[in-house]
């Protein structure tokens, strides 16, 4: 029971670990401006749109996938407010649809998401629509402690002795800490950063290979650029586009085990640690013969956007592939109604109005 106890950790902790660390730089040299996409919101106020959001995690061991999350949910954005620095706006849950709820992972999330349905994220971007601050993140933070709570009621009811191996006022301490300042809840609303974290950025038209260390590992990085064509006469418009992104980084198996292993230590007891230390060697051991080059860390991500800027739709992917197995997480961003004022600007005066 405790090796399936420690599995399970362990999966939890590269779950985490496999990570925005290594997530690539999608910043790009700029060139020609005729030559350049800029990513610009031309938002106005009481601008809405609805969306949908797939997200799946799950894992590849030869011919057997095992899934330990998956849930839709719907959501709303809605612009407040308007001015010459920037944007006010909400983000408000709709629904939220748990599949396969028979894993640990994915009753600990229907848990907290269930607490936080009622919850209205506030939060501005600045004039060019790039995410900027989480007004009310201290109203959130204080849900989410009720749902760190709730969570941890889940895990420790559902699997027997979990409290020997990692004592809950640990586990409690850790979440806590996370959830306790503006990074950490903005961090928590990662749908916000795949909307409105590409806005303000200048993008060069084409295919682009890039080759890099800049996060410490061998990173191999495919963009391209261009605008998308007209498949819906009343849902697309000429002048729509779309940035999408492929990266390959290798990793040595000792660094991932490292990262996975050093964040699980400091929770777990003392008693487990010990057995931490040879699960750890033997993991080693076997991915040095399954990945002798290193761990792969691929990712994908497309982002498409309306040619006022306001997002369409986006997908990102991440595959961490271990050679013995493979993690993988998906998200799936979709439009699915959207009701805009006209954004007008005066030539003369350079100032902006609305009209519906």
């Amino acid at each position: 029971m405790k090796r399936s106890l420690l599995s399970f950790l362990l999966n939890l902790c590269l779950a985490s670990v496999a990570m925005t660390a290594w997530s690539q730089n999608l910043m790009l040299s700029q060139e020609e401006p005729e030559d350049e996409i800029a990513v610009v919101g031309y938002f106005c106020k009481n601008d809405t749109m609805t969306y949908r959001q797939t997200h799946n995690k799950y894992k590849i061991q030869g011919n057997d996938t095992t899934v330990s999350e998956s849930y839709v949910e719907e959501f709303m954005i809605v612009v407040t407010d308007s001015t010459s620095d920037g944007y006010k706006m909400k983000y408000i849950p709709l629904s939220f649809t748990l599949h396969d709820a028979d894993t640990v992972t994915s009753l600990m999330t229907n848990a907290m998401s269930q607490l936080m349905q009622s919850v209205v994220c506030e939060f501005t971007t600045d004039e060019m629509g790039l995410l900027k601050s989480i007004t009310n993140w201290r109203e959130i933070r204080d849900q989410l402690k009720k749902g760190v709570k709730v969570t941890c009621d889940t895990l420790y009811a559902t699997i027997p002795d979990m409290d020997s191996i990692m004592p809950r006022k640990s586990l409690e301490n850790i979440l806590l800490l996370h959830f306790s300042t503006e990074e950490g809840i903005r961090n928590s609303y990662e749908e916000l950063e795949n909307l409105f974290g590409l806005h303000g950025s200048t993008f060069n038209l084409g295919d682009k290979e890039v080759d890099t260390e800049e996060q410490g590992y061998p990173q191999h990085i495919s963009a391209r650029i261009g605008y998308t064509t007209i498949e819906d006469e009343e849902d697309d418009f000429d002048g729509d586009y779309a940035i999408s992104t492929l990266s390959t980084t290798t990793i040595p198996v000792e660094d991932v085990m490292d990262l996975g292993f050093g964040a699980l230590s400091m929770i777990v007891s003392d008693m487990a640690n010990d057995s931490l230390e040879a699960v750890r060697d033997q993991i080693v051991d076997s991915l040095k013969i399954a990945k002798p080059n290193g761990a792969e860390v691929i990712v994908k991500e497309y982002y498409g956007f309306f040619l006022n800027g306001w997002p369409k739709e986006c997908y990102y992917e991440k595959a961490v592939d271990l050679g013995i197995s493979q993690n993988i997480e998906t998200r799936y961003i979709e439009w699915i109604s959207r009701h805009w004022n006209i954004y007008i600007v005066d030539d003369k005066t350079n100032q902006q109005h609305t009209s519906k």
